[in-house]
């Protein structure tokens, strides 16, 4: 093979999937936990969460190797379409409970990756499971038969190879029934609501004779076959020894929820049952600077200079950093340099990133720099068309990173950031796990590393990042979105409009995408106009005493 060839295999551009976090160890057992004594899941165990991590981490079912089930597990994906995270949490859940030797997926055929990306999770599980193999199911009856069908497809499976076969939306967790689901030949779970198999075990070679539907019913009593109940995603409880999971599931909808099904959700993806949501510090670790990136030769117009004020006068920053391989110039640069708290911090434009080039997309680079500023200097990143409401709340500069989210409605994705105002203490792990997605950079997309992937790395390391909604207020195409409102997402809304927004207190900014408004074109335009943009605007200038 040659160089080249090898090359074009290496990239990480060309894998299938847009991210790949630290290794999850946790998807194996602790040994030193397995030995301890067994903990005792009390009534309080929402109250203690580290507790619930033990008796799960000592539920799972540890000794396989002793057991006469094979350690195979086979996934039977029946929905078509995107393998969502329902699907993922059913095949992870599995793997980290029953350590199985293989996971067969079986797949009616292959899932759909939408146009956007958001839908990796089954990339997630081909990079880090080892055992995982993909199989195309045949037959029909396991996935639209009915009960007895199913049953019998599910045992004519099992019965070649023997272990767990699981339907594709169910949740095994740790449990201290579980050791129940294999004192039998053969084991079934169902649906609490109705008769549908959800889990079936088997020893291999169970069936020695002929099965049909007519015999079935004999060959499960004469199996001594053991019934279980499945919960569902709201009834789900220590008693029950799995969850059928009917309704789509996001990993937003889980970091912070109380119920016992949330915390399972969290014990498995994350290796821990403890709200995964960003924890403030008990003193401000954000300094009080503002950074902008500027890029090539250009004249500092009216909007910009705006901007710059509000960050001096209106968020009294101590100071702000102008980072950008050519300087400013014209008529506002030579005002606002006069200040002394404003400094331009010369930098080369960065052509690469990881070693691929930028070519399509100069704002790459934007987007590049203000995570690897923010990392090494803290303090807040923003736009050029942002303008500051306020000075900076307590409360976000005691997080490591704060961002909110954006308007437009992204395609399966539940959310993505606007990072045209970023707060960050140095050093901030998000930062670090948003600039290591950069190994996977796509130039030829405007948006994926800009936009999607900060969204996916949250999901990742949620506990990293403090969302919140009041960070700035989004402008496009005239009209304003403030996040924290109904029907932010809706095109045609203007929250700036409502009585209900206070844009002097409700958000640190406000941010106009495209186009800029007409009113921040000149000083001249600011001072005769009439409308809530130009009081902004004003009041920016009122403080900088510019009027």
């Amino acid at each position: 093979m040659s160089c080249e060839g090898l090359k074009n295999q290496l990239n990480p551009v060309h894998l299938a999937h847009g991210y790949a976090p630290i290794y999850p160890y946790h998807y194996y057992h602790q040994p030193d936990i397995l030995n301890a004594t067994k903990s005792i899941l009390s009534k309080n165990w929402l109250k203690t969460p580290k507790k619930l991590n033990t008796y799960l981490q000592q539920n799972v079912f540890s000794n396989v190797l002793q057991s006469a089930y094979s350690p195979i597990v086979h996934v039977i994906w029946c929905d078509g379409g995107s393998f969502t995270f329902v699907n993922f949490l059913s095949v992870l859940s599995v793997y980290k409970v029953f350590t199985p030797t293989i996971v067969y997926l079986y797949l009616t055929k292959e899932p759909e990756l939408d146009p956007d990306g958001y839908y990796q999770f089954l990339p997630d599980l081909e990079r880090d499971l080892l055992p995982l193999v993909k199989v195309t199911l045949t037959g029909k009856d396991i996935c639209g038969g009915d009960i007895e069908d199913k049953i019998l497809a599910y045992l004519n499976l099992l019965n070649s190879h023997g272990g767990i076969a699981i339907n594709g939306r169910t949740l095994l967790p740790p449990s201290k029934n579980l050791k129940h689901f294999f004192e039998n030949k053969i084991s079934i779970a169902t649906n609490e609501m109705d008769t549908e198999p959800l889990i079936i075990s088997a020893e291999r070679n169970v069936i020695l004779d002929t099965l049909s539907k007519q015999s079935l019913s004999t060959f499960l009593q004469s199996s001594l076959t053991k019934y279980l109940k499945c919960g569902t995603i709201l009834s789900m409880s220590p008693n029950h020894i799995c969850a059928f999971m009917q309704e789509e599931l996001f990993p937003v909808n889980i970091f912070n929820k109380t119920s016992y099904f949330d915390h399972l959700v969290r014990w498995v993806v994350y290796g821990t049952s403890e709200s995964r949501v960003s924890k403030s510090a008990t003193q401000e670790i954000v300094p009080n600077i503002v950074h902008y990136v500027w890029l090539g030769k250009r004249k500092l117009d009216f909007f910009s200079f705006l901007s710059l004020q509000s960050s001096l006068h209106v968020l009294k920053a101590d100071a702000v950093y102008i980072h950008g391989d050519v300087q400013p110039f014209g008529e506002h640069w030579d005002q606002v340099k006069l200040n002394t708290r404003v400094k331009f911090i010369h930098r080369d434009f960065p052509n690469a990133v990881y070693g691929e080039p930028i070519k399509l997309y100069a704002s790459h680079a934007s987007d590049y720099l203000r995570a690897d500023i923010l990392l090494r200097y803290g303090g807040i990143y923003a736009d050029w068309d942002v303008i500051f409401l306020q000075e900076m709340p307590l409360d976000i500069r005691l997080h490591n990173t704060t961002a909110n989210v954006d308007w437009p409605e992204t395609g399966a994705f539940p959310d993505v950031f606007n990072l045209g105002v970023l707060v960050s203490a140095p050093g901030a792990p998000y930062l670090q796990y948003f600039l290591e997605s950069y190994r996977w950079y796509l130039d030829r997309h405007w948006s994926y590393n800009a936009i999607h992937m900060p969204y996916k790395v949250y999901e990742k390391h949620p506990q990293t990042l403090n969302v919140n909604r009041h960070l700035q207020i989004l402008c496009a195409l005239n009209k304003c979105h403030a996040p924290w409102m109904d029907g932010y997402k809706q095109e045609t809304i203007d929250h700036l409009k409502s009585p209900d927004l206070h844009w002097q207190t409700d958000a640190l900014a406000i941010h106009w995408t495209h186009p800029d408004p007409e009113e921040f074109s000149s000083k001249e335009m600011l001072l005769k106009s009439e409308t809530i943009t130009g009081e902004i605007g004003k009041n920016v200038l009122k403080k900088s005493g510019l009027i």
